[in-house]
């Protein structure tokens, strides 16, 4: 009896494992081979003076593309560097304090300025006493009295140009030529970017898909020039079902084929849509166009050219578990 229950339970146990095993499909889906495309364009435009690339062309990180001219940036460049120039020489300058020159022409003319004010003083005193004796008239000793005024004025005038001169310029002056310096020199970045957007580099290697102007025309902001592809940034976009979906995960492996071919590719799930749609009507039969589907998006690894974007493909992904 018990022999019998062993072998009943080995049966059960054989016929779960074929049902387990027979849920474990294999998700597959159908697609185009696509490649990461990058648009080369300018943010200030200009006139298309040479253009170094035709279709097809192979190029790599850096390599100049296109050049445009705008003579209004090349002239901002110029005057926005000559700004800078003086900014920095004036906030050097004030920096540095007095040149030993100033300070020595500050000492004579207040060696000057006491030399007039001490005679001033001198004829003051004189007015003064003839003025008690009545020799000489009210209005001399006034103007005395003025010119002693004023040269006395003058030479503390004197003494406070040399004191300044001596300590150097006000903090607050030396500060504000400081920002001076700064401002004028942001004002020169942002001149030397505009000028360098008049130069088109290939942001990464790739090859040259699209030419989209020709030289002599204008170029608008933000209109790519050039449009560049990476044939080792290859990737297919397959279109699931919804009771397939829980069996794909970011992360998840697949083997892609390109229709005709015998040799598979791998391939990695980077990303899966996370609303449905309708199925595309080149992807599946009339049948299936009417179910949702979800888009989910296959990176390739590189291929060394075997595979070529515009190829279809059959994806085969490894279910999760």
């Amino acid at each position: 009896m018990s022999s019998t229950r062993r072998a009943l339970s080995r049966a059960l146990l054989l016929a779960a494992a074929v049902f387990l095993g027979s849920c474990e499909h294999p998700v597959t889906g159908s697609g185009t081979i696509e490649l990461d495309e990058v648009d080369v364009a300018s943010l200030v435009g200009g006139r298309l003076v040479r253009l170094n690339v035709s279709e097809g062309d192979t190029v790599r990180a850096g390599d100049t593309l296109a050049v445009l001219d705008r003579g209004e940036i090349a002239a901002d460049l110029q005057a926005q560097l000559a700004q800078s120039d003086r900014a920095q020489a004036q906030a050097k300058d004030l920096v540095s304090g007095s040149r030993p020159a100033e300070v020595t022409m500050a000492r004579a003319q207040l060696a000057a300025a006491e030399a007039e004010r001490r005679l001033a003083q001198a004829d003051f005193d004189r007015a003064e006493r003839l003025a008690r004796s009545q020799a000489i008239a009210p209005s001399e000793l006034d103007r005395a009295r003025a010119k002693r005024d004023a040269t006395a004025a003058q030479a503390k005038a004197a003494s406070e140009q040399l004191r300044m001169q001596e300590q150097g310029f006000r903090r607050n002056q030396v500060a504000a030529a400081g920002d001076a310096a700064k401002a004028a020199l942001a004002n020169l970045a942002g001149a030397r970017s505009r000028a360098g957007e008049l130069v088109l580099r290939a942001p990464r290697n790739g090859v040259v898909l699209l030419k989209n102007f020709d030289v002599g025309e204008v170029v608008t902001p933000g209109v790519p020039v050039v449009t560049l592809g990476d044939p080792e940034s290859l990737w297919i976009r397959v279109y699931l079902s919804a009771p397939e979906l829980p069996h794909v995960r970011i992360g998840s492996t697949a083997q892609v084929r390109p229709i005709g071919s015998k040799q598979t590719f791998p391939g990695r799930v980077v990303s899966i849509a996370s609303q449905a749609e309708f199925t595309p009507r080149s992807a599946l039969t009339e049948e299936e166009q009417a179910n949702l589907v979800f888009a989910v998006k296959v990176a390739l690894a590189p291929s060394r050219g075997v595979l070529k974007p515009g190829l279809p493909a059959d994806a085969v992904f490894t279910p999760a578990p």
